[in-house]
């Protein structure tokens, strides 16, 4: 009986799966101005900055925070700049954005935290999975252009080319 050979182990292409880095909702912490505001509308700073000293901030410690406004309220700039100087000390990391957005923007970052170092001239596939959104896959593909002697999209069995480094002499 002949042995079988594994051409995609032997052909040396790394697989970047994009999907395993999504956060699931629940590792996710949301940091909601409304509460803090009065009648759940009107910043007024000196209450605002005393409900800020009344907060734990080390249910934060080493949690991706995503800081937003759960309603229409007009929150002055430099309210989301103090909370988030104030989680500065205690999140992992911390970013702004709708809460609609909130998963995709936690992804968006663990996509740019890869250490793409460890594909630097490699022959790279990113999986194709209809569960990543776009954003993530141009995230990923701006990050390994830099790095990879060829990148490829789909299965590592059938990849579709997409870009391929010249030789240089």
């Amino acid at each position: 009986m002949e042995e079988i050979i594994n051409k995609v182990e032997q052909s040396g292409i790394l697989t970047l799966d994009l999907l395993s880095y999504k956060p699931e909702k629940k590792e996710i912490l949301a940091f909601d101005m409304v509460p803090y505001l009065f009648h759940g509308y009107l910043l007024q700073e000196k209450l605002f900055r005393a409900e800020m000293s009344l907060i734990d901030w080390q249910e934060y410690r080493g949690k991706e925070v995503v800081i937003y406004c759960s309603n229409d309220a007009i929150v002055p700039y430099w309210a989301y700049v103090f909370v988030s100087s104030l989680l500065q000390a205690h999140a992992a990391f911390i970013c702004f954005g709708p809460q609609a957005d909130h998963q995709l923007l936690i992804w968006t970052e663990r996509v740019k935290s890869i250490d793409y170092g460890l594909y630097k001239d490699q022959k790279v596939v990113l999986k194709a999975r209809s569960e990543v959104p776009e954003a993530i896959y141009v995230t990923a593909t701006t990050k390994l252009m830099e790095q990879v002697q060829s990148l490829m999209w789909g299965e590592a069995g059938s990849p579709i080319m997409i870009h391929k480094r010249k030789k240089t002499i």
